[in-house]
Parts: structure tokens; C-alpha cells; sequence
């Protein structure tokens, strides 16, 4: 699953990081916190990025989740991230999870309590 983290600290808002939440938003048809109904992208917020020049900056890796911890690999830090360049990397994304399974439920995964 991959995993798109927009980043929401001060400079990354100052630059509109809210315009490029709603449009990822738009263009998934999720909202952040949530997976795409085919479970190959999740949509999510954080904290600054330590890029802050250049934001609004984006985080798109991998995801894989434990009971004990959250890994994120294989995935780097986007920059200047406008609400149409979201859109296109999100079309890019949709189209290179298209020929992928779905990921399997992970038997470990403690119940939201």
C-alpha cells in the first residue's frame, strides 16, 4: 500500500497545504485518515517534513503497519506540491497500483478499541 502524507506545519500552510489537502482529498474520493476502497493508497496528514522552503511538501512511500509500530520506506519527500500538481501525481499513483493486489489483512493488526 502506499501511503500520501501532506504535510500540514506552519510553512507548509502558509503555502496552501490546505488547497493541496482538499484536492487530494477530491481526487481520491477519501478523506486523510482514510485507504482508498481498493486498499492500495491511504491518504494522511503530518507534521513538517524538514523541507520547509519549499512546501507545500509531500511524503508518498510505502506503508506497512505492525502492532507495535508504523514503518514507512522506499518513499521521499515531494516539494511545491500545488493542488494540480497533487492531481497528477495522484493519477500517476492510481496508475501504477492499477495491475497490483490488494494488500493482505494483516493478522496481528491489534482492534480499534
Amino acid at each position: 500500500m502506499k501511503v500520501i502524507k501532506i504535510c500540514q506545519a506552519g510553512s507548509c500552510q502558509r503555502n496552501f497545504a490546505t488547497n493541496t489537502l482538499k484536492k487530494a482529498e477530491e481526487t481520491l474520493g477519501i478523506k486523510a485518515g482514510e485507504n482508498t476502497p481498493d486498499g492500495k493508497l491511504r491518504l494522511e496528514t503530518c507534521g513538517c517534513l524538514s523541507n520547509c522552503d519549499f512546501g507545500p511538501n509531500v511524503y508518498i512511500g510505502t506503508y506497512e503497519e505492525s502492532p507495535l509500530s508504523l514503518f514507512l520506506k522506499d518513499g521521499k519527500v515531494e516539494n511545491h506540491m500545488t493542488p494540480s500538481r497533487i492531481e497528477k501525481r495522484l493519477h500517476e499513483l492510481k496508475d501504477e497500483t492499477s495491475g497490483q493486489s490488494p494488500p493482505s489483512v494483516n493478522p496481528f493488526k491489534l482492534p480499534n478499541l
